[in-house]
């Protein structure tokens, strides 16, 4: 019998029901530095889906109350958390490929992509893992993709943590919280040992400005053998970024004006992709179910 964790419980029905306006509070992913143990690699696989048509209920509910629970059992599937996409944001970077309303980020370990792969299929097609109700399983459907952990979680050089006013404060609201996805790739010519020291240094400047909390560096995974070929081609290197602020426009605008005044980074703008997103669940592991 599957119970839900406590803190999943009253917050994301408010989310799931809630208007389009209303922005979930909940922390971002695991604490820590979010590095493999010894022996092993770290992943996260990215799931960007929308509902079927008038679907919209069923899909966060199937999502949110059956599906995390049933793959964040699996081995090597170490955590999960759900977001949704902000698309008001300008400039806009993301091609319409890739455009879904819906992200969830699952955090994996082990030492064989393959067989964390394996394993999720041959659960979802015994149904070990429940199919998702409202859920686009056509080849149209769904993007996704995985990266590997190339660095650990850096945090903010100052120290700061995230903002919770006072408990006797009652008038100053916590800041919203978002990720930004940042797909980059290095330009013909530059070596991936130089941008990806280009790229640290630059996540180092990015942390140093207002509401700009956490960073983690990732490289697109090598498929495993006898993998199918992806449907839609991603960047070499990723960025998730971990945010705070009143609204999202806000910090791209900080980053835009302090991009104005650093050595650019020396990225394919041709491929180059970022999208905002907040959100809509706590990050969950096999500690929150029980079966």
């Amino acid at each position: 019998m599957k119970r839900l964790f406590k803190r999943l419980s009253i917050g994301v029905f408010v989310a799931l029901t809630a208007s389009t306006v209303a922005l979930a509070q909940w922390s971002i992913g695991q604490p820590g530095t979010r590095e493999a143990p010894q022996g092993q690699n770290r992943y996260v696989y990215l799931v960007m889906a929308d509902p079927l048509p008038g679907r919209e209920w069923d899909f966060n509910d199937g999502y949110q109350n059956m599906h995390m629970g049933d793959l964040v059992q699996l081995p090597g599937w170490t955590g999960a958390q759900r977001f949704r996409l902000v698309p008001e944001i300008m400039p806009r970077h993301t091609q319409p490929p890739y455009r879904r309303g819906n992200l969830i980020i699952w955090d994996q370990e082990g030492d064989d992509l393959g067989k964390l792969q394996s394993e999720s299929r041959a659960a979802i097609a015994g149904g070990k893992s429940r199919l998702i109700p409202g859920f686009d399983y056509s080849s149209e459907g769904p993007v996704s993709t995985t990266y590997q952990v190339i660095g650990p979680r850096v945090t903010r050089p100052d120290g700061k943590k995230p903002f919770i006013p006072d408990v006797t404060d009652n008038k100053t609201p916590r800041p919203n919280r978002y990720i930004m996805l940042d797909f980059v790739e290095p330009v013909a010519g530059v070596s991936d040992a130089d941008f990806e020291a280009g790229l640290s240094k630059h996540v180092s400047e990015v942390l140093a400005l207002p509401g700009w909390m956490a960073a983690q560096r990732f490289r697109l995974a090598t498929p495993p053998p006898g993998a199918a070929p992806p449907r839609l081609a991603f960047t070499k290197y990723l960025v998730i970024w971990e945010t705070e602020g009143t609204n999202a426009q806000g910090l791209q605008d900080t980053l835009t004006a302090a991009k104005a005044g650093q050595k650019a980074l020396p990225a394919n703008s041709a491929v180059a992709q970022s999208s905002w997103w907040v959100t809509t669940s706590p990050f969950i592991n096999k500690d929150d179910f029980e079966r």
